[in-house]
């Protein structure tokens, strides 16, 4: 039957391995040395949270569904993250100034009618206006943000949006996050958020109906996969809530550095960059400025055929996971949520074409690039299940610095890789024994107190250089 399905979807234009051409195309204003993996998925939510702003839901056999997507990006720190959001949002600022125009104009609608609601004239509307809230917000508490994206639902564009930095180092130090991870997944499926019951009548929060609400969520391997406390709450933070209603990417390699032969063709190189982003943001920013006028409030149809496929998906993916290693439970549920996550990937491409229908090529180009990613959440928990000491070789490995590291036992206790109490060189010889088992192509050993580590293979061109001189 595996078999059945995949060949049904082939045959539709999916596992092309291509990333939907709209995403492709904005991720082109990100300079530097990127990966292309990680640009087009930061450059595909920040579209689909400007998508869900211009409130066009989906109409999914009766029940209305939000455009929105939670991403998850786990790849080296320093990688640039920052200045990528920040280069893509050039292609959008003439949209949300419109947006932001739109959503103003409105706030002073509801202002003049609650006035004459109580029984004042239009011209006191400025007592009762109420500045439009922010459309990307911070980690806050959860009173905080479920008053936030109940001002937002108010209006008639917008929707909700959190960034995280660095969600490893949020997670051991601020205690709101897991309360604010708890109403994003609650709100993904269908933008429905109940509040808590208050005994304070006049401190009862409104809930939140149909609001879409996104995210973008960076970590780095160093602080999830390597420190034990982070780790465990990141999985139960993750394996719970997350896992189904997200896209992730696992971003292992860093790019290459670029080699040049020469200055001139390094600054050549570097000038030709940001041409293409200036091209790129004055070719794209004209049309996504223009979809807050064309686009509708109506609910996006779903076609005849789209609605095969997704069956065809969904057969598909629990195919697939049956032919999965049962250790890996959150890759298994990751997967078979992967129609749904291509729904609402699929209703934003139809905003992005000006389609009031969701059609085959918005659903098929979201399948393929929820499939270019549909492998990562597997690769990482493989290393989120493995034994401390095989993450301590790993650790080890990251660090060294020239094929050197050194690690004292305070460090080693902080980061779980040794426990309880005990003897502290006995407890770093036996890490020590237990390291070389995993990684017999590497030398590690024990003086003054510290676990020194050495690469085998950095040692010996060493050795060949010394040899040459």
């Amino acid at each position: 039957m595996l078999e059945l399905y995949r060949k049904s979807l082939e045959d539709a234009g999916c596992f092309t391995g291509e990333y939907p051409m709209e995403f492709l195309a904005a991720s082109k204003v990100i300079p530097g040395n990127i990966p292309e993996k990680m640009k087009v998925l930061m450059s595909a939510t920040e579209l689909v949270v400007y998508a869900g702003h211009l409130r066009k839901p989906i109409d999914w056999h009766g029940t209305i569904v939000p455009v929105n997507m939670i991403s998850f990006l786990i790849g080296g720190s320093g990688s640039g993250k920052g200045m990528s959001v920040k280069s893509l949002g050039n292609i959008l600022t003439n949209g949300y100034t419109k947006i932001n125009t739109y959503r103003e104009e409105n706030a002073k609608v509801l202002a003049i009618e609650a006035a004459e609601l109580d029984g004042k004239k239009p011209k006191d509307w400025r007592s009762y206006y109420s500045k439009p809230r922010s459309l990307k917000a911070g980690i806050s508490t959860l009173q905080g943000m479920m008053k936030h994206l109940a001002a937002l639902e108010a209006g008639e564009l917008g929707a909700g949006y959190l960034y995280v930095d660095e969600i490893g180092s949020e997670l051991s130090s601020n205690k709101d996050l897991a309360e604010n991870i708890v109403a994003l997944a609650v709100g993904y499926d269908t933008g429905e958020i109940a509040p808590k019951l208050l005994k304070d009548d006049s401190n009862q929060l409104d809930p939140v109906k149909n609001l879409p609400y996104s995210a973008l969520l960076f970590g780095s391997p160093a602080n999830i996969i390597y420190d034990e406390i982070v780790k465990k709450k990141f999985k139960e933070e993750f394996d719970t809530k997350l896992s189904r209603r997200s896209h992730f990417a696992y971003i292992r390699n860093e790019s290459e550095s670029l080699v040049f032969n020469t200055i001139e063709e390094s600054r050549e190189y570097d000038r030709r960059e940001i041409a293409d982003a200036e091209e790129a943001v004055s070719s794209l920013s004209p049309y996504f400025t223009s979809l807050v006028d064309a686009t509708n409030r109506v609910p996006l149809t779903v076609s005849k055929e789209v609605n095969d496929l997704f069956s065809d998906y969904k057969r598909y993916n629990e195919w697939v996971v049956k032919t999965m290693p049962k250790q890996y439970p959150t890759s298994m549920l990751h997967r078979l949520h992967l129609q749904w996550k291509s729904l609402k990937i699929a209703g934003a491409l139809a905003i992005i074409s000006n389609s009031n229908s969701i059609e085959k090529v918005h659903f098929v180009d979201a399948i393929n690039f929820t499939e270019i990613y549909a492998e990562d959440m597997q690769d990482f928990e493989v290393e989120l299940q493995k034994e401390s000491y095989e993450l301590f070789a790993d650790y080890m490995i990251s660090i060294a610095d020239n094929g050197y590291a050194n690690i004292s036992i305070h460090k080693l206790r902080k980061m779980g890789f040794v426990k309880g109490n005990g003897v502290a060189q006995n407890k770093m010889l036996e890490l020590i024994d237990l390291a070389r088992s995993y990684d017999s192509s590497n030398r590690y050993e024990y003086a003054e107190g510290y676990i020194h580590f050495y690469e085998e293979a950095q040692e010996q061109q060493q050795e060949d250089l010394g040899g040459i001189a």
